[in-house]
């Protein structure tokens, strides 16, 4: 996926509803070149940090079933509070089997996090809303709580 801007016109896109299945969230979304396998490591739905704001890498995974046509896919990173768009990814690709499904994994190399809270990865195909995965930003605790 890149930010760079689409070559072809809008008049070509699917009008088909994609199905989302994820997103995932994930320290690592990659494919393995032997087996075509997606391989997901370090699962979660919770970052934390000693200190904010700070930035992280982390991948996103979905898979899109039910699809065919020509799709602008956009990921966009959101501050659910305040619904500042802090980063985003965009593609264009073609599926033509709609019985297939398409994998899709997407890595950011370093994401803002600005402060503690809930943010969401929101997918989009052909400015059609798919879906989102969303995660809390949470402070480490500078001393460990006893329990008696």
């Amino acid at each position: 996926m890149t930010n760079q801007p689409y070559e072809e016109s809008q008049e070509n896109l699917s009008q088909i509803r994609p199905i989302l299945t994820g997103p995932v969230l994930c320290d690592l979304a990659a494919r393995d070149p032997a087996s075509g396998k997606w391989n997901l490591i370090g699962i979660f739905n919770q970052v934390s940090a000693a200190k904010f704001p700070t930035q992280r890498p982390l991948s996103v995974y979905l898979k899109l079933s039910d699809a065919s046509g020509v799709y602008d896919l956009e990921i966009r990173f959101v501050r659910v509070s305040t619904g500042e768009k802090l980063a985003q990814a965009t593609a264009r690709m073609t599926i033509t089997d709609r019985l297939a499904s398409q994998d899709v994994g997407v890595s950011f190399p370093r994401i803002p996090i600005p402060a503690a809270g809930k943010y969401e990865f929101q997918i989009w195909a052909n400015s059609m809303h798919l879906g989102a995965s969303i995660f809390n930003a949470t402070p480490i605790n500078a001393e460990p709580t006893i329990q008696p």
